[in-house]
């Protein structure tokens, strides 16, 4: 193994000089990005309130490389979708601002999908906020934002923890940050030496920063970090706690979890020996150079429930020659055989539902760099941040895709709540950093809800689906998949201009098809159907909500 993992790391050294050099920016480019300048803004607001609940809008001001505009000097005029809500007429960002604003005490009184407008008083340009659910009583659960798939210095990442939870806080607005360095690491840092360091001191390290942070109701921050497979080994597996001091690290070329298997033994032994849990979570497994491949092990939906479907690297929900508009493009590409995507672990049965984080390895946590235009860090980024891949890819014109976001479902903002919202499916993912609000149900089943599965009364009894999609864009497309085929599509617009009730689609279908589940082969396969969500805006931001799986009587 250690000769596969050698050959693996040289293997992906020689591959990431052979792209840099040929996706290297020049000279100018960097040169022209030296200096910000404006190019838009993106407010946050919560995204579920009650009507009457005093609300905070965070502004922030961004520039043609996607950095905050450290002093910017912008203002706004506001509007809402409410004639009733209470907000201010302008705002605008004080000195010394650090490319963020805030304002206090806004209020929708009308019960539905609300919003906010700023328009730029210089350019006159609109801004959108983010689609705030408003509920005339007290919601049972609320949706929360997190970010929880990122690397420090403590692996192959720059910036610390630390600046990373107060960007994810403190800018970005993001309820949940979680932090998923290596286990093991190559390249940068030899496996060996990066597994010495993770047991000397830095998986303890982290828990303190970890626990540091934490501010229940206000801001979460589960622990986590990642099993790391080597180049052309393997695929990844990050791996969260819901208690940040009993939490065990498993590592990947240790004995008795140096396979899938053996760690999800790992995993199940731990929330059956301990009053704590824990769960596994694949990501980018259709990447060619880190491999997931769903059909060649024995995969356990319930210690592993959820596959990260998304993040910079792309997409692994189905293939580019499928449709897939994010096609994984970093590393070697997309993977070239069935059984590495997420369509494929539902067509070989197992129940994994759908979420999406960053991957991003530098501390800004919510707003990934690495799809921007090629750019130079500051010198006060390069000396504490480190030569981590969060700063390298900030020149390298390496191809990708902003970053994910994950949604939680929880009745309060509580490390067990948001723990719990995982372990039950009870997510969905986006793109950053588009808030997008997904509501879909089977009969009232949602997802996450009743472990995601709904029993017919018979093979072809009627079923309800109901889909409410709120975007920061107009909806360009909403599909329904069922058994990894479109079964039902709401088309759009793709102007990003079109007006704001194209931002807002609510669709309701019946199904009375018989119950036919998906086979992989002659023992593998779904008994139950199953149907989840896609949605694209016009932009291009994107959202992957469910499955539910629907099955007959004697499933």
């Amino acid at each position: 193994m250690a000769g596969l993992a050698d050959e693996g790391l040289l293997f992906k050294a020689k591959e990431t000089l052979r792209v840099f050099a040929e996706r290297r920016p020049s000279v100018g480019q960097l040169w022209r990005n030296r200096r910000q300048h404006f190019d838009g803004a993106h407010a946050v607001l919560p995204s579920t309130a009650a009507t009457g609940e005093s609300l905070e809008l965070t502004l922030q001001a961004w520039d043609q490389c996607e950095r905050l505009i450290e002093d910017a000097d912008a203002a706004f005029t506001l509007d809402a979708t409410d004639p009733a809500a209470a907000y201010p007429d302008r705002i605008a960002f004080p000195p010394k601002n650090g490319g963020v604003a805030t304002a206090s005490g806004l209020t929708f009184e009308s019960p539905g999908i609300q919003y906010l407008t700023l328009t730029h008083a210089e350019t006159g340009e609109r801004f959108v906020s983010n689609p705030v659910r408003v509920t005339a009583a007290e919601p049972e659960t609320r949706v929360y934002w997190g970010d929880v798939h990122l690397h420090s210095n403590r692996s192959d990442g720059s910036g610390s923890m630390a600046e990373g939870f107060r960007f994810g806080r403190d800018v970005m607005d993001l309820d949940v940050v979680a932090y998923t360095d290596h286990d093991t690491m190559g390249f940068f840092i030899p496996p060996r030496l990066q597994r010495r360091r993770m047991h000397r001191r830095y998986f303890e390290q982290m828990k303190a920063v970890t626990s540091e942070f934490h501010d229940p109701g206000e801001f979460v921050t589960l622990f986590g970090y990642e099993w790391t497979k080597q180049p052309n080994v393997g695929g990844h597996v990050n791996v969260y706690f819901d208690d940040v001091a009993s939490a065990e690290l498993y590592d990947s070329m240790a004995p008795d979890a140096d396979t899938y298997e053996k760690l999800f033994d790992r995993v199940r032994e731990y929330n059956e020996t301990r009053d704590a849990s824990a769960v596994a979570i694949p990501h980018h497994p259709a990447e060619a150079t880190f491999p997931f491949d769903f059909s060649a092990i024995d995969y356990d939906d319930e210690v592993a429930p959820l596959v990260e479907v998304y993040s910079q690297w792309g997409s692994s929900e189905r293939p580019g020659s499928e449709g897939n508009r994010h096609p994984v493009l970093m590393g070697q590409g997309e993977a070239d055989e069935p059984g590495h995507y997420v369509q494929d672990a539902h067509e070989l049965g197992y129940r994994v539902g759908m979420m999406a984080s960053a991957d991003f390895h530098g501390p800004m946590p919510g707003h990934s760099l690495l799809h921007a235009e090629p750019h130079l860090p500051a010198l006060s980024e390069w000396i504490p941040g480190g030569l981590g891949w969060g700063n390298v890819w900030r020149i390298w014109n390496e191809p990708s895709y902003p970053g994910g976001l994950v949604a939680f479902r929880a009745p309060e903002l509580t490390r067990e709540a948001i723990f719990e919202s995982l372990a039950s499916r009870r997510v969905y993912g986006t793109s950053q950093p588009h808030r997008i609000l997904v509501d879909f149900a089977v009969d009232g089943v949602a997802v996450g809800e009743q472990n995601s599965r709904l029993v017919l009364d018979g093979p072809t009894a009627e079923r309800e689906l109901t889909l409410t999609v709120a975007g920061t864009a107009p909806i360009a497309r909403a599909t329904v998949v069922r058994n990894n085929e479109p079964w039902r599509v709401v088309e759009g617009t793709d102007d990003p201009e079109a007006a704001l009730d194209t931002y807002v689609r609510e669709e309701t279908w019946m199904d009375d098809d018989p119950v036919r589940g998906m086979a992989w082969d002659g023992e593998r396969g779904s008994d139950a159907d199953v149907y989840y969500v896609r949605v694209r805006q016009a932009g291009g931001g994107m959202a992957w909500a469910g499955p539910i799986w629907v099955a007959a009587p004697d499933a």
